[in-house]
C-alpha cells in the first residue's frame, strides 16, 4: 500500500490521512468515473460516499436504506455496489453506503472494510 500524508482541513480539525480514490460503475472499469479524495477513518465500520458521486457512475442500489450514526447524528444511508480504484488495486464490485452531501460533505470516507482488503491482497499480517 502507498504512503500518504496527513493533511489539515482546518484549524478546528486535527490532521487526517487523505488519499486519492476513483469510483466506477461496478465491473466496468472502461466506463466514466468520478475521481476524488477520501478521508481514511479506521474507526468507522462502513465506507461512505456522497450520493451524487454514486449517481454519476450509475452505481447499483444493493439493499434497502438504513439509518447509521455519522458524526453523532443518524443519517440515511443507501447501500450501493460500485467499482473502486484505490491505491494500486481495482475492486470490481464493492459495497459502499451513499449519504447526503449535507451529512458527509464532498469526500468519501474510507474505512476498515477497504483497508482490510490489503491483508488479503498483500498478505499483510496486522497482528505483528
Amino acid at each position: 500500500m502507498g504512503t500518504y500524508r496527513y493533511i489539515s482541513l482546518g484549524t478546528d480539525i486535527p490532521a487526517i490521512p487523505i488519499v486519492p480514490l476513483e469510483l466506477i460503475q461496478p465491473g466496468k472499469f472502461d466506463s466514466p468515473s468520478v475521481v476524488g479524495q477520501a478521508i481514511v477513518d479506521t474507526g468507522s465500520d462502513c465506507t461512505l460516499v456522497p450520493l451524487p458521486w454514486l449517481i454519476q457512475v450509475n452505481a447499483q442500489i444493493a439493499d434497502r436504506a438504513l439509518r447509521i450514526p455519522v458524526c453523532g447524528q443518524l443519517s440515511l444511508a443507501i447501500p450501493h455496489e460500485v467499482g473502486i480504484r484505490f491505491d494500486k488495486y481495482r475492486h470490481f464490485v464493492f459495497r459502499v453506503y451513499g449519504c447526503s452531501v449535507d451529512d458527509i460533505g464532498e469526500m468519501v470516507i474510507v474505512v476498515r472494510d477497504i483497508l482490510n482488503l490489503y491483508r488479503e491482497l498483500e498478505s499483510i499480517d496486522l497482528n505483528t
